[in-house]
C-alpha cells in the first residue's frame, strides 16, 4: 500500500435532520469541534516540521508515492537468502568512436577492467576506405587523415571534428574484435553527397562500396556479426535526410549484405546481419522506418535487428511515468503493427541519461550516477534491449562528459597512460556485480538505488544517492547463506567511493583513475548479520562494499 499520513475524519449530518429547537446547541457544538480540529492540525504541522524522521509508517509496496516524504537516510534490509535472478551483464555492450580513434590497448584494458564484452560497436567511414576521385579502396587506411579538405564539392559531414591519428583501421578493428564475442560495425558517409548529386557516384556505387566493406572486414574479423546502416540520418551534421531518403540507402545496404553473405558462402548463424534505422531523438522515428520497410515489396528485404539511440531520457524520483523505460514494449508494438517478428535483437546503440552541451563536474557526476539506474531498470522493464552506453573514448574537448577513459591514442600507448574517468569508475562498480542478484526493495521513482549480488565467497553491495547529501545504513542478514564455512566469523570488508573528490581525476588531476578504496578491514560477524554504513554520501555519489571470506 502507498504510505499515507493519518487523516482526521468528521461525519457531519445534514442540517435538515436536526430538530429546530436544538439548532443553536448544535451550532455551538460545531464551533467547539471546529476549534479542536484547527488545534490538532496546528499541532500536526509543528510535529512534521521537526523533520521527516519524527513519524515513520512501515509498509511494503510495489509502488511509492511521489508525494511521500523522502527519508534523510538511505536504508535497506538485505536478506542474502532472497535470490532474485542471475545478475544481468549491464556493462557487456560497449561503444567506440572514430572521431578520435582509441589506442588499441584500450580494448585490452576494457577487457581487464569490465570483463570481456559481449558486443562492441565499431565504426567505418566509407569515404576513408574508398576514394570517390580514384574509385580505389584502401581497407587499412590511417584513421582521420582529411584527404578531402580542399574538395569543395564534398560534403564535410563530421570531418571537421575528426582528429588525425597514427592508428590504422586494421589495428583499431582487430583490437576490439579480439576482446569481444561479436562486433557491430556502423557504416556511414557518402549519403549526402549522393542525395545532392555533387559527386559522380550513385546509389549503385553505394551498394558496391558497402558490399566490399562487409566482405573484406568479415574475413578480417570473423566475429563481425551486425552491420548498421548510417548514423542518426535526420541530423544535418550527418546525413540530413528524411525517412524516405534514408530508406533508399537502407534498401541498397540490405541488398549489399545479401550479396556479401552469398559470395562468402555464409548462411544461418554465420550470416552478417543488417539493421537500422540508427536514429536518435523520439523513438517514433523507428515506427516511420518500419512502415517503409513493411511497404517494401522486395522479397529479398532484410531487417535482422532494430537499432536506435536514446539521450536525454532518464526516469528520476521526480517522475511517475514508466514510458521511457518501457522501450521494449514500444518498439515491439511498432513491429507487431506491421506484422513483423518481435523476437529480433533490439539494440540501443548509443545512450546516456543526460546529453549536456557543457562540460562541468556536476554533469559528469549526473551521468555517473544515473547510467547505472538506466541500465538496471532497463534490464527489468525491457530485458531484451541491449544498451551500448556512449562511449569508451572520444575527443576530450568535445565529449569528455560521456567518456569512460582519457589519455593518449598512439599505436604504442600503454595501459598505464590511460586514466579511468568517473563514468568509467561507475561502470567498473557495476561490473563487479556477478553471480546472483539478491532481492532488494528498489523503485524506479525512488531517489536512491541499492544493488546486491553474490558469487562464491563474495558479496557486493552498492548504493547510489540521487537526493541531497545523506547517510547510508544497510542491514545485511543471513550472511551464512553466502559464507557457510566461515569458521572464524570474520569477513574482509572493502569499501569504494565515487563522488566529487574520490575516484575522480577531473577534480584531482594527480589521481591516476579507477575506483578509489576508502576502507579495508576485517569485521566480526555475530548472528549472521552485518550493518554497512557510510556517512554523508554526496548527491550523485556511489558507494560500494565488497565482502569476502578470510
Amino acid at each position: 500500500m502507498i504510505r499515507q499520513n493519518s487523516q482526521i475524519r468528521m461525519k457531519i449530518h445534514h442540517a435538515s435532520s436536526i430538530r429546530p429547537l436544538r439548532t443553536n446547541y448544535f451550532r455551538m457544538k460545531m464551533k467547539v469541534i471546529h476549534k479542536k480540529f484547527l488545534l490538532v492540525v496546528s499541532l500536526l504541522m509543528i510535529f512534521f516540521s521537526l523533520g521527516t524522521n519524527a513519524f515513520v509508517i512501515n509498509s511494503v509496496s510495489s509502488v511509492e508515492s511521489d508525494n511521500q516524504d523522502k527519508p534523510s537516510t538511505i536504508t535497506r534490509t538485505i536478506d542474502v537468502s532472497k535470490y532474485y535472478r542471475p545478475f544481468p551483464e549491464l556493462v557487456a555492450h560497449r561503444n567506440t568512436s572514430l572521431q578520435k580513434a582509441p589506442a588499441p590497448v584500450l580494448a585490452e584494458l576494457s577487457n581487464k577492467v569490465f570483463g570481456r564484452a559481449k558486443i562492441t560497436r565499431c565504426w567505418l567511414n566509407l569515404d576513408e576506405m574508398w576514394d570517390y576521385r580514384t574509385h580505389e579502396f584502401n581497407f587499412n587506411f590511417r584513421i582521420g587523415v582529411d584527404k578531402y579538405k580542399d574538395e569543395k564539392e564534398k560534403f564535410r559531414e563530421t570531418w571537421d571534428s575528426e582528429q588525425e591519428t597514427n592508428i590504422h583501421f586494421y589495428d583499431y578493428l582487430k583490437a576490439f574484435a579480439n576482446h569481444s564475442d561479436e562486433v557491430v560495425l556502423c557504416l556511414r558517409r557518402y549519403e549526402r553527397d549522393i542525395l545532392d548529386k555533387t559527386l559522380n557516384i550513385s546509389l549503385d556505387d553505394y551498394k558496391i562500396i558497402f558490399k566490399n566493406a562487409v566482405k573484406h572486414y568479415k574475413v578480417l574479423c570473423p566475429n563481425l556479426r551486425y552491420v548498421e546502416v548510417g548514423n542518426e540520418y535526420h541530423l544535418k551534421g550527418f546525413m540530413g535526410a528524411t525517412e524516405e531518403e534514408y530508406y533508399r540507402f537502407y534498401a541498397q545496404a540490405y541488398m549489399a549484405v545479401n550479396e556479401a553473405n552469398e559470395e562468402l558462402g555464409l548462411a544461418g548463424a554465420d550470416r552478417v546481419l543488417v539493421g537500422g534505422p540508427v536514429s536518435t531523438g523520439h523513438v517514433s522515428r523507428v515506427d516511420k522506418f518500419l512502415a517503409l520497410y513493411a511497404a517494401d515489396q522486395n522479397v529479398a528485404k532484410r531487417l535482422d535487428f532494430v537499432s536506435w539511440h536514446d539521450y536525454h531520457q532518464v526516469v528520476t524520483y521526480k517522475e511517475d511515468t514508466l514510458t521511457i523505460i518501457n522501450r521494449e514494449k514500444t518498439v515491439c508494438d511498432y513491429l507487431s503493427k506491421y506484422g513483423l517478428p518481435v523476437n529480433i535483437p533490439l539494440f540501443l546503440t548509443e545512450h546516456q541519461p543526460y546529453h549536456f552541451s557543457e562540460d562541468k563536474v556536476e554533469y559528469h557526476m549526473a551521468n555517473t550516477a544515473y547510467l547505472p539506474h538506466s541500465l538496471y531498470f532497463n534490464s527489468i522493464y525491457s530485458p531484451n534491449i541491449n544498451i551500448f552506453p556512449w562511449v569508451l573514448y572520444h575527443i576530450r574537448e568535445k565529449q569528455i562528459r560521456f567518456m569512460w577513459f582519457d589519455g593518449p591514442n598512439e599505436p604504442d600507448t600503454k595501459e598505464a597512460e590511460l586514466r579511468m574517468l568517473p563514468l568509467g569508475a561507475s561502470m567498473k562498480m557495476l561490473s563487479m556485480h556477478k553471480g546472483n542478484e539478491i532481492q532488494v526493495d528498489n523503485f524506479i521513482s525512488r531517489d536512491n538505488l541499492v544493488l546486491a549480488s553474490y558469487k562464491k565467497n563474495s558479496l557486493v553491495v552498492e548504493a547510489v544517492n540521487y537526493g541531497n547529501q545523506r547517510d547510508v545504513i544497510l542491514s545485511v542478514k543471513n550472511l551464512k547463506d553466502v559464507f557457510p564455512s566461515s569458521k572464524s566469523g570474520k569477513l574482509r570488508l572493502k569499501k569504494y567511493l565515487i563522488d566529487s573528490k574520490r575516484s575522480n581525476c577531473l577534480t584531482n588531476p594527480d589521481y591516476k583513475g579507477g575506483i578509489e578504496q576508502v576502507e579495508d578491514r576485517w569485521v566480526n560477524i555475530t548472528g549472521s548479520r552485518l550493518t554497512l554504513k557510510h556517512d554523508a554520501l554526496e548527491e550523485n555519489g556511489l558507494v560500494l562494499w565488497e565482502i569476502t571470506k578470510k
